[in-house]
Order: structure tokens, then sequence, then C-alpha cells
């Protein structure tokens, strides 16, 4: 082998470790950060289940209030034509909240963690707050702002707020941490009431 040979190997060697190097710091980086609660541990099971399920769930959400919102302007567009803009809106928005709340709460009541109703809502919080942000950003102008916000009001905010009020109240409600679940003794479960 040449000497500028070895001096190209050893400075590919040397490239080489530098990225192994940068690699490693960024997944260190990554795992002190939000992020890391959706990698997974050695074993292969989730960090943190409950975001990873709420996160998941909350695109089923996302899914269930579109559907809601265009099953509700199909069918009561007309009927509601004769009502002021607003009122009309709000109904639609109403409506659209009661069913996405009535959902979210036959949710709570068949699965047996009961925080994934309200982390679910809470995500899609999220995301309308990021969203409302970004547009604004975009958009610059006052007057396109404020159609925006009216337009998230109606769309977002009123549907998704009977929401998160639903399920915080059902979670407020329902939720025993698994520590106080096991430190009562066997005997008290036959002494509570209901």
């Amino acid at each position: 082998m040449q000497p500028q040979d070895a001096i190209f190997h050893q400075a590919e060697e040397a490239k080489r470790a530098e990225k192994n190097k940068a690699r490693k710091e960024k997944l260190q980086k990554l795992e002190k950060s939000f992020w890391r609660s959706f990698l997974l541990t050695e074993d292969g099971k989730p960090k943190s289940g409950l975001l990873i399920y709420t996160f998941c769930l909350s695109f089923v959400f996302l899914g269930i209030y579109i559907v809601a919102f265009w099953m509700v302007i199909e069918e009561l567009s007309d009927p509601l034509a004769s009502l002021p803009p607003v009122l009309g809106n709000l109904i639609q928005s109403v409506l659209v909240g009661v069913a996405a709340s009535a959902l979210s709460g036959l949710m709570h009541i068949l699965l047996p963690d009961k925080r994934l109703a309200f982390g679910t809502h809470l995500w899609l919080a999220l995301y309308v707050v990021a969203s409302v942000i970004t547009l604004a950003i975009l958009l610059r102008e006052a007057e396109l702002i404020g159609t925006m916000l009216m337009f998230a009001l109606w769309f977002a905010v009123i549907p998704l707020a009977m929401g998160l009020t639903v399920t915080y109240l059902l979670y407020r409600r329902d939720y025993v941490p698994p520590t106080q679940m096991e430190e009562k003794p066997e005997w008290t479960k036959y002494t509570q009431r209901r």
C-alpha cells in the first residue's frame, strides 16, 4: 500500500469516526428531549405508551371531527339557511361538539385507561394552536387573520372546547392513579359504595 493510500484511508476513518460521534451526540440530545417518549426501550416497548396512544387516537378523532362537520353541513345547510349565519354556525359547531363529546365519553367508558380521551383532546388542542399560529404568520394581514380566526372559532375552538371539557370532567371523576389502587387492601373493594 502506498503512503498516499494510507493517508487517504486514515482521513476516511477520521471522517467516519467524526460522523459517528456527531450521530451519537444527536441521539443523546434527542433522548433528552420531548421526542424520547416516542422511542422504544431496550425491550422494544414504548417509553410512554400513553403519549403514543393519545397521539395516534388524535388522528382518529381528527377524522371524526371532519366527518361530523361534513355530515352536519351536508344535512343542516338547507334547514338552517333561514337563520342568521352566526346562529347557524353556532348550531352546527355545537352539534359537532356534542357528537364528538359523546364518542369521547363512550371511549372513556370502554377503555380501561381513563386518561386516553382527555390526552387525545389535548393533542387536538395542540394542533389547533399550532395551525392558528402558523396561519397567522403566513397570512400577515389583519383582515385575513380575522377571517381565519372566525373560521377556527366555528370549526375548531367551539367543538374542541366542548370535547376538552367533557373529557376533563370524566378524567377527574374516574381516574385513579395506579399507586392508589395498589395501596388499598383487597377487602376494601367490598366495602366501597358506588
